[in-house]
């Protein structure tokens, strides 16, 4: 049953700042990760809006659904307004906290690696650097980032498009 909660339409009050997101130079394969995201907070309206934005600004289609853990952000909304758009959110328990998965028109999918909004600027850029390689496999959460596992599973892969990436970091270089 969906409730009132469920259909709300969350939107950020205030201008999100850039995205810091770093993403591969090449094709995707299943298992590999399309690049990395470094956000700020916790605030997943704040920071899914800044990557939406910046994904969007480096062409890479219209995302749609965005899939994320539900332990590693501070609230937990079903859909966030992003422009004229509206982009629904689900929260899988099953999925690796150091994991987003967004998917869009067509057969869209990009799979980042996640660092911890705290961690250490060298860290996360070592971290964003790593993941963005052409050919970076998924690897078990304590390698892709600082600090403990967030979850005992790792990622589920990349996707199947062929779609060539440009290395990026929106407006803020990681």
């Amino acid at each position: 049953m969906t409730t009132v909660a469920d259909r709300k339409i969350w939107t950020s009050a205030e201008e999100p700042p850039p995205a810091r997101i770093r993403l591969t130079t090449s094709r995707s394969r299943r298992e590999m990760l399309d690049g990395s995201w470094w956000p700020g907070s916790r605030d997943p309206v704040r920071e899914l809006t800044s990557l939406v934005v910046a994904l969007t600004a480096e062409g890479v289609g219209t995302v749609e659904r965005v899939m994320l853990q539900p332990t590693a952000w501070d609230r937990h909304p079903r859909r966030i307004g992003i422009g004229d758009r509206v982009l629904r959110v689900g929260w899988f328990t099953t999925l690796d906290a150091g994991l987003v998965i967004l998917t869009g028109q067509g057969d869209l999918r990009i799979d980042l690696a996640v660092v911890p909004p705290q961690t250490a600027f060298a860290v996360a850029t070592a971290a964003m650097q790593a993941a963005s390689r052409p050919g970076a496999g998924i690897r078990p959460p304590e390698q892709r980032h600082p600090g403990p596992p967030l979850s005992s599973r790792a990622g589920e892969g990349g996707n199947g498009h062929n779609q060539s990436r440009r290395d990026s970091a929106t407006a803020t270089r990681a």
